[in-house]
């Protein structure tokens, strides 16, 4: 059987090689270790348990503006339309808190998730 290895950089990742000055960029992967997941289930990102193994930064969001403004979702590596809500029948959707969200395709085992959140910083 293969084995998949993920690392998954620091969000203190700035400079040389890392993210712009300016930025600081979250970063978060799931992996789906369990079977099927259900379209437009609920997933808390920041504690999704069993059938999930998570790697890097816990990434939140106050509400769906800063889900679809600053957060970028992929899918095996193909990036994911962003939205509000249900109604906006994208690929993935901002649910309620600040780390429920909901896909509207079924999730396999072995899906990679991976959650990368833009944060402008000051420097001082």
């Amino acid at each position: 059987m293969a084995e998949l290895t993920i690392t998954c950089p620091s969000s203190s990742a700035n400079g040389s090689g890392g993210a712009a000055a300016g930025i600081d960029i979250q970063k978060q992967v799931l992996v789906r270790t369990g079977g099927h997941f259900e379209k437009n289930t609920v997933l808390d990102i920041t504690s999704p348990g069993a059938g999930w193994a998570s790697l890097g930064d816990v990434v939140t969001f106050s509400g769906s503006d800063e889900f679809t403004d600053l957060t970028q979702v992929y899918l095996n590596g193909i990036q994911q339309l962003t939205a509000a809500s249900a109604s906006d029948n994208n690929d993935v959707y901002f649910v309620s808190t600040s780390g429920n969200i909901a896909f509207e395709m079924h999730l396999q085992g072995s899906d990679i998730l991976q959650f990368w959140k833009f944060n402008s910083t000051t420097s001082g």
